[in-house]
């Protein structure tokens, strides 16, 4: 069982344990019943996160259908059983849940409460919480080690003892310990090599990206500069290379344009420079980087770079939808699917959709809302998209919202696919 840290510290020291404690699964049943401690009994499960109730909704995703209940809703997005709204067995954790983490192994999910900033882990095998940790401070993200034994969780705000905040935590997994905090100023995303021995770590309106090399002993973060509101990076198969994501002036640079670099981990310079359009959020296919962004005006874009030649085989950027983007999936059928927030979703809503084969916008979505999970679904032609707190299920071959929709009570945030 993990264990609940209570206390925090300012410094990479380790901590004490205070208490511990976990809870089981609370579901309602079409009779009204309570059935406590009981798995939902689906396979191919897809966990959401609720952030009005607390609770992780538990989806089959194939059949697209909660433990009781198939609703059809004739893409309206709301479903009626027996003229009240929807209920589903769900996963309880309490307070309010944003985003979701699932462990390489597959066995844990971490979910994150940003009104406590505090993480709780999800038992996948029994859907019980096992433990929670509660952050230093706020936190938009994590990432798992590739054994699943450690967590790295920027916190932009946490107290270190230097001049100025910010650093990242690291979760043991086998305790639920917080074993120390890195301090990097403002530090707010990571990006992890494959090997697990490079971390990356970039801060709020920063230019500078620092470097961890976590083999080494003590722990330190060597700050690179010449970069451009980096954001992100994704690394080469063999953890020797960096693609980075210069968001540019839309992140606060004042020095820099969006673009793709090219980093060498030995060397720690950048040998090659791509520009592209906007560049706020990727995913990197093989040796294909997608790459959207919002240069501003009315319009987001969309581009190409083929990293093995770090060129960019998009011509010009492709037009998308506006707002800060965020998020992307790539379907079964080569349907890559952004999401954004604070768009205008007017006439056209905050998700956008690619045909990447033919490097062109599928037609304008719906104004639902912001999109703040997507999950595309194993085996099928489909995408499982988190829309202004609800579910909206894709048939990714028309761009279009299925027939089958499921509609629950609350604000959906984040969608994981917990069994693959």
């Amino acid at each position: 069982m993990k264990r609940a840290v209570l206390l925090f510290f300012c410094s990479a020291a380790l901590l004490g344990i205070a208490s511990c404690g976990s809870s089981g699964t609370s579901a309602t049943g079409p009779n009204g019943n309570a059935t406590v401690n009981k798995p939902s009994k689906l396979s191919n499960r897809a966990f959401i996160t609720n952030q009005y109730s607390g609770n992780i909704q538990v989806v089959d995703s194939q059949k697209d259908q909660t433990s009781y209940y198939t609703v059809t809703n004739n893409n309206t997005g709301i479903s009626t059983v027996g003229g009240s709204p929807a209920s589903a067995v769900a996963i309880t954790v309490g307070g309010s849940l944003s985003w979701a983490l699932l462990s390489p192994d597959d066995l844990e999910t971490l979910v994150y409460n940003p009104i406590s900033h505090v993480v709780t882990f999800i038992t996948n095998s029994s859907e019980t919480t096992n433990g929670q940790i509660a952050l230093a401070d706020w936190s938009d993200m994590g990432v798992y080690s590739p054994d699943s034994k450690l967590i790295y969780v920027p916190v932009p705000n946490v107290n270190t003892g230097n001049a100025r905040p910010g650093g990242v935590q690291f979760i043991s997994t086998a305790n639920g310990n917080i074993t120390g905090t890195l301090p990097i100023p403002a530090a707010r995303y990571v990006a992890l090599s494959p090997d697990g021995n490079t971390l990356l770590v970039f801060g709020n309106n920063s230019d500078t990206m620092f470097m961890v090399n976590l083999s080494a002993t003590p722990l330190s973060a060597v700050a690179i500069t010449g970069f451009a509101a980096p954001v992100n990076a994704f690394f080469s198969s063999d953890s020797t290379t960096a693609y980075v994501l210069n968001c540019g002036p839309e992140c606060g640079s004042t020095g820099g344009t969006p673009s793709v670099m090219r980093f060498s981990i030995a060397t720690q310079t950048v040998t090659a420079t791509v520009p592209v359009g906007g560049a706020s959020v990727g995913l990197l296919n093989s040796t294909t980087l997608y790459v959207a962004g919002y240069p501003g005006g009315s319009t987001g874009t969309f581009d190409v770079v083929d990293v093995s030649a770090m060129t960019r085989t998009t011509a010009n950027p492709v037009v998308i939808g506006d707002g800060r983007h965020t998020t992307m999936a790539l379907s079964n059928n080569n349907k890559l699917y952004i999401g954004a927030v604070r768009c205008a979703n007017t006439s056209i809503g905050c998700l956008s959709i690619v045909d990447v084969g033919k490097v062109a916008a599928d037609p304008p979505t719906a104004p639902f809302g912001g999109v703040t999970g997507l999950q595309s679904i194993p085996n099928r032609n489909t995408m499982y998209a988190v829309e202004g707190g609800v579910l909206y299920i894709y048939d990714t071959t028309t761009g279009q919202l299925q027939s089958t929709q499921i509609a629950f009570v609350g604000a959906l945030s984040g969608v994981v696919q917990v069994d693959k």
